[in-house]
């Protein structure tokens, strides 16, 4: 069970199906008990950690040597990455800041068929556009990221539902992703002509997915609903480039990410406008 797993210690219970509870080294983290769905979401990043459906399997893989402190990327799960993806933005951190900073958990729902929490962050970066993460999670996790620009000044961004999904990665199939693909690695524009396989390592942005990308593997289907986006990232570093990562080292064979996102252009939000990222796993 992941609360044993990572030495998380019940705080309060805060619902019929949550309860606070806290890592050793002092974070806050949300646990979903509910008779539908177990899940755990990190306040910092407001980030999916774990998802499973009672009676089924585990969906998203985190990092067994992932470090959990204040202020570090957790590696795994569905990061949050906003309102840059990668280094688009030089001024901020890879990947933006909304995954390594604190969020607030606004509003908990708890029906008997599924429980909804929604999670905000208010930046001192930028104080005038609110960012609301919304999750849905019973037999299906959705998760919507909405973006509101309360300025007058129109807001560029773009950003990305980044989940790890479990996956023995000789053992899989991706289908849904289009014909075409930016190369990361490679720097090339592609026209796809076989079924996916991964390269020794894959960082693909396809840039005219369908709406639904499917993940088969032996850990069985997964459907990956998008909406709101204008590209679907298929990356794993691949074991060379991974031995040298702090948080995956040996792990690569063991998931593939498929990110909901936005990265060919940025959304430019009028004010008083909002955008919505969204990405349903079922």
């Amino acid at each position: 069970m992941i609360l044993e797993r990572l030495n998380l210690q019940v705080v309060k219970q805060i619902d019929n199906a949550v309860f606070e509870v806290m890592n050793t080294a002092g974070m806050l983290f949300y646990w979903v008990d509910h008779p539908k769905v177990k899940a755990l979401i990190s306040q910092q990043g407001a980030q999916l950690l774990s998802f499973r459906p009672n009676l089924g399997q585990e969906k998203l893989w985190l990092s067994p040597i992932t470090k959990f402190e204040s202020g570090n990327a957790i590696r795994g799960g569905v990061p949050i990455c906003w309102p840059s993806f990668g280094d688009s933005n030089p001024s901020l951190p890879g990947h933006g800041y909304a995954r390594i900073n604190d969020w607030h958990l606004e509003k908990i729902d708890t029906t008997e068929q599924q429980c909804k929490l929604i999670f905000r962050l208010n930046s001192r970066l930028d104080p005038l556009i609110d960012l609301k993460c919304e999750y849905v999670l019973n037999q299906q996790a959705s998760i919507q990221l909405t973006t509101t620009n309360n300025s007058e000044q129109i807001f560029s961004f773009n950003g990305a539902l980044h989940s790890y999904f479990c996956a023995d990665v000789a053992k899989l199939q991706i289908t849904g992703l289009g014909d075409h693909y930016f190369d990361s690695v490679t720097r090339q524009n592609v026209t796809v002509t076989e079924p996916f396989s991964l390269a020794p390592r894959t960082d693909r942005i396809y840039l005219q997915p369908e709406a639904t990308t499917r993940l088969d593997s032996s850990y069985g289907l997964v459907n990956i609903h998008h909406r709101g986006h204008n590209s679907v990232v298929v990356w794993n570093p691949g074991t060379e480039l991974a031995s040298n990562m702090v948080d995956i080292q040996q792990y690569s064979t063991q998931f593939i990410c498929i990110e909901t996102a936005v990265t060919q252009t940025t959304i430019d939000l009028e004010p008083k406008q909002s955008h919505c990222l969204e990405q349903q796993i079922v």
